[in-house]
């Protein structure tokens, strides 16, 4: 008896289980009508957590301010492939920071992937100038996006019609000032690196860039760096890792596995006036192992967005007691120095 009960009773929850899902399966959405559509997005979309501020975009070679109208077709190979490339940089004083250093790594990441850009730099840098201009930023970011363009959904680029240029202005503030005081918690990184020459190029393909930083945030720390095969370092997740090794003498990787970091070139350029006044005893470019890390006198993040921020702990190992360098300090007043000049 109990167990007919209980037999009817499951025969009873699978059929309603079944009914919802023949339910589900028979829903029924209507096709918007582009108003319609319109409507809904912009209903749903919040703007409270946007940082963009102005975008241009050559698919409708004009400005737009809301970011709920800041879109890219479906069909660009940039977004179902990542096939494009870019640049990320800094307005300080109103002023774009490092713009020929950036489009001329721009134009090496295109012409090594075949993409032509839909209008000339001259246009490029007009075009950036006023936007910063148009808002009236003292201080924030650009972000250039050269895309393959509209095609069809394949991996053939020459399914594309045409590229296209995206430029969105962005509000970003600067690190907080107790960070640098304090330095970064850095790790190892457990993601294989890019390969050449991936690794040199800026594509928007950053799916290992973006494993690194969400590994760097599941451990608790600020950046992880990754090695090759050989165990030389090349990397953190978007920003360069350099240091002062037992020598004094300043040494960044080698640039066959690493993207070219525009800051991290300014920078070393700038370290000759360290050199010049005995603070450091050289610069240098050579691969480093991971016993350089635990080696070194200071380490140092050095990128767009940190400029240069000393690192005081790798694996939970101390770095410079500890404490931030004198040239991690020194080679950052210098950066922020040749910025507002």
């Amino acid at each position: 008896m109990i167990k007919s009960v209980v037999l009817i009773f499951t025969l009873a929850l699978i059929k309603d289980q079944l009914r919802d899902m023949t339910n589900d399966l028979n829903f029924s959405k209507k096709i918007l009508k582009p108003e319609e559509w319109l409507k809904n997005w912009l209903d749903q979309h919040s703007l409270k957590t946007s940082q963009s501020l102005l975008m241009y975009s050559s698919y409708w070679d004009a400005y737009v301010d809301d970011p709920r109208l800041m879109l890219i077709p479906m069909e660009d190979h940039l977004v179902h492939r990542g096939d494009g490339v870019f640049e990320a940089f800094k307005v300080v004083g109103g002023k774009i920071y490092l713009m020929k250093d950036h489009l001329d790594r721009l134009e090496l990441s295109a012409k090594a992937l075949s993409l032509s850009w839909p209008f000339s730099r001259e246009r490029v840098e007009k075009t950036l100038q006023e936007m910063v201009a148009l808002k009236k930023i003292e201080s924030g970011g650009l972000r250039i996006f050269l895309s393959r363009g509209v095609g069809l959904f394949s991996a053939n680029p020459y399914d594309s019609t045409a590229t296209h240029f995206h430029f969105v202005l962005i509000n970003s503030k600067m690190p907080a000032v107790e960070k640098y005081e304090k330095g970064a918690k850095l790790g190892r990184s457990l993601i294989h690196p890019k390969s050449s020459p991936w690794c040199e190029i800026k594509s928007c393909n950053y799916l290992p860039n973006v494993l690194m930083k969400k590994e760097s945030v599941d451990r608790g720390l600020d950046f992880t760096v990754a090695f090759d095969e050989e165990g030389f370092v090349t990397e953190c997740s978007t920003e360069n890792l350099i240091l002062v090794d037992e020598n004094d003498q300043l040494c960044r990787p080698k640039l066959a596995r690493i993207l070219k970091g525009t800051t991290m070139m300014r920078a070393f350029s700038l370290a000759e006036k360290l050199v010049a006044s005995k603070d450091l005893k050289g610069i240098l470019e050579k691969n480093l192992l991971e016993e350089d890390v635990l080696k070194a006198k200071e380490l140092m993040i050095v990128g767009t967005t940190w400029d240069v921020l000393p690192v005081t702990t790798y694996e939970g190992k101390n770095i410079s007691a500890g404490q931030p360098g004198p040239i991690a300090k020194k080679l950052l007043q210098l950066l922020r120095e040749d910025q507002n000049s």
